[in-house]
This record gives C-alpha cells, sequence and structure tokens, in this order.
C-alpha cells in the first residue's frame, strides 16, 4: 500500500482529499438529471429555486461523506466532526459570535463615515425563506470544508498547516465570485481558518455552521451588504462609501479592512487558547514512527 513509505505516509491525505472531491462530482450526476431533464415542476418563486438547490448540494456531500465512510470503516460522522453532543450550544454561540462581529464592523464603517444605510420593504415570508437558504448554505459548506477534508489533513499534518490548506481550499470555491477584491480574498482565507481552528479545538462543527449562517444571514439581509459579492435585497441596503478597502465596496464586508482587524484578533485569540497543540504533529494519538509501522 502507498501508506508503507514515508512518502505514502504523508501522500495519503492528499489523495484521500481529492477521492472526496471525486465522490462529490460523482454524486452531482443524479441531481444534474433531474434538473436536465425537468423531472420535477417549474417553481415560479426563484428564491425557493435556491433553497431546493442548496438541499441537494447537502445531499451530495453527505452521500460523498457517506461513500468515503464505507471506503475506509474506521471513519465516521463523529470522527469528522459532525456530533450530535452539545451541538444546539455551540452552534448558538456560533450565531451569537457572527452576529456580534457582522454588528461591529458594520458600525465601525457608519461610524467611520464608510457606509450608508436605507430602509428597504421586505416581507415576513421572505425573511423566513432566506434563514431556511442560508442555513442551508452553511451546512453545505461547513460540511464540504471543515468535515473530511481537514480532519484527514489534520491527522498527518501539523494543525497550523491543515488549518492554512483549509482557508485556501476554501477562498478557491469562491473564486468565481461577482466583484473579488485582494482584501476579499484574504478575509475568506481567514475566516477558512477560523472555522476550521475552533473546529479541531472543539472537535466539532455547530459552531463553524452558526457562526458562517449568522454571517452570511446578518451581512445579507439585516445590514443589506452583498455576500461574498452576492447581491441580495434585504431589510436595508448598504452603500459603501470611501475607498474599497475601507468600505469593502461591490464585494460586501468581507472586502473591507476593519474584518480583516476583527478576523485576526479573533485568530489570535483562537490560537492562544488552543495553546501548544496547535503546532503538534496532528490529532491522531500515535506518532508517524508508530503509525508507519502498524501498516
Amino acid at each position: 500500500m502507498i501508506e508503507n513509505s514515508k512518502l505514502g505516509y504523508y501522500l495519503s491525505p492528499i489523495l484521500r482529499v481529492w477521492l472526496f472531491m471525486f465522490f462529490l462530482l460523482l454524486c452531482t450526476i443524479p441531481f444534474g438529471l433531474i434538473a436536465q431533464f425537468n423531472f420535477l415542476p417549474s417553481i415560479s418563486n426563484l428564491l425557493l429555486k435556491d433553497i431546493l438547490v442548496q438541499v441537494s448540494l447537502v445531499l451530495i456531500v453527505l452521500s460523498a461523506l457517506l461513500m468515503m465512510f464505507k471506503l475506509f470503516p474506521s471513519v465516521s460522522f463523529y470522527s469528522v466532526f459532525i456530533r450530535k453532543e452539545s451541538v444546539l450550544p455551540e452552534f448558538f454561540k456560533g450565531v451569537g459570535t457572527g452576529v456580534a462581529i457582522m454588528l461591529l464592523c458594520a458600525a465601525l464603517l457608519y461610524l467611520n463615515g464608510n457606509a450608508i444605510f436605507v430602509k428597504i420593504a421586505f416581507s415576513w415570508q421572505t425573511l423566513c425563506l432566506y434563514l431556511v437558504y442560508f442555513l442551508l448554505v452553511s451546512v453545505f459548506e461547513e460540511f464540504l470544508f471543515r468535515s473530511y477534508p481537514l480532519q484527514v489533513l489534520a491527522d498527518r499534518y501539523p494543525f497550523w498547516f491543515a488549518v492554512f490548506v483549509n482557508g485556501l481550499l476554501f477562498v478557491l470555491a469562491h473564486f468565481a465570485n461577482p466583484n473579488l477584491s485582494v482584501l476579499g480574498i484574504i478575509n475568506i482565507t481567514l475566516a477558512g481558518m477560523l472555522f476550521a481552528i475552533y473546529t479541531l479545538q472543539k472537535q466539532q462543527i455547530a459552531w463553524a455552521v452558526g457562526v458562517h449562517f449568522a454571517w452570511n444571514f446578518i451581512q445579507a439581509i439585516v445590514l443589506g451588504y452583498p455576500v461574498s459579492g452576492n447581491k441580495i435585497t434585504g431589510l436595508t441596503k448598504a452603500i459603501p462609501v470611501g475607498p474599497t478597502y475601507l468600505s469593502g465596496g461591490e464585494f460586501g464586508l468581507k472586502g473591507s479592512i476593519f474584518c480583516t482587524i476583527f478576523l485576526l484578533a479573533f485568530m489570535g485569540f483562537r490560537i492562544y487558547k488552543f495553546g501548544p497543540d496547535f503546532f503538534r504533529k496532528s490529532i491522531s494519538p500515535l506518532d508517524e514512527d508508530e503509525q508507519l509501522n502498524e501498516q
């Protein structure tokens, strides 16, 4: 087997991430066929269509995870941080953190003269649908990035390296977003790294789902900012004022240096709380030589 060599020991996680991506692609085929041949009745409400797409994406990532568990029986939902224990407390902690970061960032932009907020008419039905939509988005993206790919890298590489690669994968998935800026790239990378740090620290993905959900919902619906460049109508409309690196421009709050400062500060705090374990080899209880001898 490839893991019997030292090179294979370090190459195996990368190959497994690629295999996971292949399974993701494989699992999209049935949904693609359903969409292509119009098996389902047409839906006029665009937001409902988007919700159905997100439901499909969640099912795709769950299916790919189950395929990985079948191929590697030692891996399970529990080992990739999808756990029932403390799920609601951690989720709501994440929601509170996401709300606080977004509101504080928006307040600084407003006080600094870099944002104007205009109220917009909005229905409660649409508000409820967006709650569902952004919850599904956060579940899909966190299960995609902070589950198996993070676990398999952290099992063989130092935590800091697994976190950094996870942030890079996260930002690569956003490269097609409209109005992407340099600060937008940096902030999405930092956000992915922050979510990965907390997930590894708590061995629970729920916090990352919660903060991701609140981050997007508050940005788009409450404050009226674009979400990573994607414009969504909310309760208010945020009009950026001044230099793009301050206001975030058309990319939204994630394009502002104020967001960068908050992310760096919170990451520094989480790394401090993590302690020396952040720099240890892996989450595996065995050292490298013991693992190689077991193969």
